[in-house]
C-alpha cells in the first residue's frame, strides 16, 4: 500500500507535512485549488483551526470552499483543530452549532475535531489507509452471536429483510425451524401474519440472489 499525501502549499507552517513524513508517508507539495490535503482519488481535507474555522464562518469563506470542493471531489471531510466554541471570537454558539449542522445535514461534509496537530496527523494517516485499502479485514455483518440454537435460529431469520423479532418469532412458530423458512414458497409465507407481498419478495430475492459474479468481481473465488 502506498502512503502518499498531497498537501497544499500554504499548509507548510501547520507542522503536518513533518509529522506525516515521520509516520513514513510520502508528502507531496502541490497548490491545490480547494482543500488541505488529497489523502486518495476523490478524497480531500480541508484542515481549520478552531479560529479560521470561526473567522470562515464570519467572513462566509467556508461556504465557497466547501462549493468549490465538492464539485471537484467526491468525498470531502473539514477537520477542526481545537475547540470553535472557545475562541476569543464574539460569534454567538448558535451560529458555530448552525454551520456544523449545515455540513454535517445539508452538504454531506465529514467533520472531524481533534485537539491539536498531533491528533490531526493521526487522523489524515488512518483515513488515507482507509481510502487505499480499507479497513484490512472483514467485519462481522452481525455482533455478538448467542449461543442457544433457538436464539440462534430466530437470528437467522430475522438476517431476512424485513423481518424484525415478532416476525422471526411468528415464521419460526408457523414452520418449525429456520431451515423450513428459508425454503418456505411466497404462497406458503403468505399464510404467516403480516407477511406482504413485498417482504415476501424481498425474502425470495435475497435467499435466490447468485453471489458468484459478486465473488468473482472482488476477488475472493
Amino acid at each position: 500500500m502506498e502512503k502518499k499525501i498531497i498537501v497544499d502549499s500554504r499548509e507548510s507552517r501547520s507542522g503536518l507535512s513533518e509529522l506525516l513524513r515521520s509516520r513514513g508517508i510520502t508528502v507531496q507539495s502541490e497548490e491545490l485549488e480547494c482543500g488541505d490535503y488529497i489523502l486518495a482519488d476523490g478524497l480531500v481535507v480541508e484542515r481549520k483551526t478552531a479560529t479560521d474555522f470561526v473567522t470562515s464562518i464570519l467572513d462566509k469563506r467556508i461556504f465557497s470552499q466547501i462549493e468549490i470542493c465538492k464539485r471537484t471531489y467526491a468525498k470531502v471531510v473539514v477537520v477542526v483543530e481545537g475547540n470553535p466554541y472557545k475562541t476569543r471570537s464574539a460569534i454567538a454558539p448558535a451560529a458555530i452549532t448552525g454551520a456544523l449542522s449545515w455540513l454535517i445535514v445539508l452538504e454531506s461534509v465529514s467533520v472531524i475535531r481533534t485537539e491539536n496537530v498531533e491528533e490531526t496527523a493521526n487522523a489524515l494517516e488512518v483515513m488515507q489507509k482507509h481510502a487505499v485499502s480499507g479497513l484490512g479485514y472483514e467485519i462481522a455483518l452481525q455482533g455478538a452471536k448467542p449461543k442457544d440454537r433457538f436464539p440462534q435460529a430466530q437470528l437467522l431469520v430475522e438476517s431476512l429483510p424485513g423481518i424484525g423479532p415478532g416476525a422471526a418469532k411468528r415464521l419460526l412458530a408457523h414452520f418449525g425451524s429456520a431451515g423450513a423458512v428459508l425454503s418456505a414458497t411466497p404462497e406458503e409465507l403468505k399464510k404467516v401474519q403480516g407477511m406482504g407481498p413485498k417482504t415476501i419478495a424481498s425474502i425470495r430475492e435475497v435467499i435466490e440472489f447468485d453471489t458468484r459474479p459478486h465473488l468473482a468481481k472482488i476477488g475472493e473465488l
